[in-house]
């Protein structure tokens, strides 16, 4: 397991999808993107860089293994995901687990 995803245990949500989130650190999991973009494909799980830290009822949502809750666009979804995204990146950065 990569450093990164090892980082992600006992973390806070931070991609707190409204109705679906959590808030539970026990629960926190390094979330991958599901965009071709970020390494993506048959099999294989995008680059850890383009991550974020969710519970598994937010990444299960933004995996689309959950519906959205009700009230909740897949747009919406995607962009918490992308918020926590960039949070998590500064927790990274302040771990220095990434450099710039």
């Amino acid at each position: 397991m990569s450093k990164i995803r090892e980082s992600a245990r006992g973390e806070d949500c931070l991609v707190r999808i409204p109705g679906a989130c959590t808030f539970d650190p026990a629960t926190t999991i390094w979330s991958h993107y599901r965009g071709s973009a970020g390494g993506k494909g048959m099999g294989h799980k995008s680059d850890d860089l383009c991550g974020a830290y969710a519970c598994t009822a937010c990444d299960a949502v933004y995996d689309g293994q959950r519906p959205p809750p009700p009230g909740v666009t897949r747009e919406e979804v995607e962009m918490d995901w992308l918020l926590g995204h960039i949070r998590s990146l500064v927790v990274l950065k302040k771990k220095g687990l990434v450099k710039v």
